[in-house]
Order: structure tokens, then sequence, then C-alpha cells
């Protein structure tokens, strides 16, 4: 996950829970991740929580992820304050529903989850909350 170039390019540093949680956090924000008011630019947040929230849904697939195909299908963000030296991302998907997704993929059937992710700055205080509905589906090329 540390060698994606979109990660790579946003300096991010990642971790994996023990409990399925997926960490993202950009704790050196380039100049091209900084607007006019200082503050870190909304795409670059949104990219951060991307992140935390497909990673989350790949660990919630568990070994099925090696062969589905995963995209995000949509999103919302609700910023709640401006981040200025960095932000982190967490998200996780719920055991069941993890336990779940896992069944259908060895079924050879694809399905829709959602991921909440929440955001925060450097010292800790919320910044805001992403929702990702993710589309986890098993690898055309495997049904071939």
């Amino acid at each position: 996950m540390k060698t994606m170039p979109w990660i790579e390019w946003l300096d991010l540093d990642t971790a994996l829970g023990e409990d399925g949680s997926v960490r993202s956090i950009l704790r050196r924000p380039k100049p091209e991740h900084i607007n006019h008011n200082g503050h870190v630019n909304a795409p670059v947040i949104y990219g951060v929580a991307e992140v935390a929230g497909a990673g989350a849904a790949v660990v919630a697939a568990g070994a099925a992820a090696t062969s589905a195909y995963i995209v995000i299908r949509s999103a919302t963000i609700e910023y709640q304050r401006p981040a200025q030296e960095g932000i982190t991302a967490s998200g996780k998907v719920d055991p069941s529903v993890a336990a779940d997704l896992q069944r259908t993929l060895q079924a050879g059937e694809g399905r829709d989850i959602d991921v909440a992710v929440s955001l925060t700055n450097e010292d800790g205080t919320s910044a805001g909350t992403c929702t990702f509905v993710v589309s986890i589906r098993p690898n055309r090329a495997d049904r071939d």
C-alpha cells in the first residue's frame, strides 16, 4: 500500500491496525498541498481519506482482495475545520460487514460497502468525516 505512486506523491504514512482499521497520515504537507489560506487543500484531504477508506475495504475483503476489483463508487465529505500542519484519516469496516463481504466474494459475487472515515488534525481535534461507498467485485479476468 505504501508503494503506490499516489500515496508516494502525497507522502503519506500508512498504518494497519490489528482491529482491521487503516490510518493514513499526512505529516509533512508539501507546498503543492497547501491552498491560498495556508491550509491543506480540500482535494488533498480527500486523497488522504480515500487511502484510509479504500484501504479499510481491502482489509475487510481479506484474502479475496488480491483478486478483486475495488473502486470508490461515491463519497461524501464534511469538513469541520481547516487542516494546517497535516491530517490523519482513520477508516474501519464493521467486522460483521467484513465477514459478509468475504463470503460474498468467495461465492464469486460482488457488493458495495459503506466505509466511514474520521479526519483529525495534528492536535487530535476532529477536522471532518467522510463516507465512501466502495464497490468490490470479483476480477473479470478470474471469471473468464
